[in-house]
């Protein structure tokens, strides 16, 4: 992939800065992220590989699935022949309804913004769409993270390694197959004291901002 040409699609134009005319082009624009998700993953591409493919970057890629970026025409010209569809097909408001489910193959799971010894991956569709919000994390040894109080509930399973989560005041030392229910309200203190990588899975609902 050309560096001019990724650089180019990753500057195309963020969808809450379009004026949609009206609600018919509004239902067009959100309908095209969706299309692109379905298409790479009918043809079984991962990010990587679409993105190699139509000379677009994965990062951009990304972010038009979910609906974070609006496709400038050469983008969408790009992705429209790598998929082998007519550019209509993604402009057409009579086009394919969007899946009911939203599906994440474990090898295109999203990267999420991380804190220093922490990786985290996504699980879940898109915070529009659905009420739940969950990730894979990693910590490493030593490692922690923390999360300020908030309405969301959280609730934590330990794939792997052991972690101490604090929460209101309580410690709990948690193992492989455990898992740990927090209300909303509560700051949060997740620390790895273990001598490996301590894998979880993270899911939230409500509010998640942290």
């Amino acid at each position: 992939m050309s560096g001019s040409a990724a650089a180019a699609d990753d500057h195309a134009a963020p969808a809450h800065d379009t004026d949609a005319a009206g609600a018919g082009h509004e239902a067009i624009v959100r309908s095209i992220g969706p299309k692109l998700h379905r298409l790479r993953q009918q043809a079984g591409l991962s990010l990587q590989q679409l993105a190699r493919r139509a000379d677009v970057s994965s990062a951009a890629i990304h972010k038009l699935e979910k609906g974070d970026m609006i496709p400038t025409v050469t983008t969408l010209l790009k992705l429209s022949a790598a998929l082998d569809r007519p550019i209509g097909y993604f402009v057409d408001g009579d086009g394919d309804p969007v899946p009911v489910a939203h599906l994440v193959r474990g090898a295109d799971r999203p990267p999420l913004p991380s804190l220093p010894g922490t990786a985290r991956t996504g699980l879940t569709g898109p915070s529009d769409r659905f009420a739940l919000q969950g990730s894979v994390v990693e910590v490493e040894p030593g490692a922690a993270l923390d999360v300020r109080a908030r309405l969301a509930e959280d609730l934590l399973l330990v794939l792997a390694g052991t972690v101490e989560v604090t929460v209101g005041g309580e410690r709990y030392a948690l193992e492989q197959a455990d898992s740990l229910h927090v209300p909303g309200g509560h700051p949060l203190h997740c620390h790895n004291p273990g001598p490996a990588a301590a894998v979880l899975t993270w899911v939230s609902t409500g509010d998640t901002g942290s």
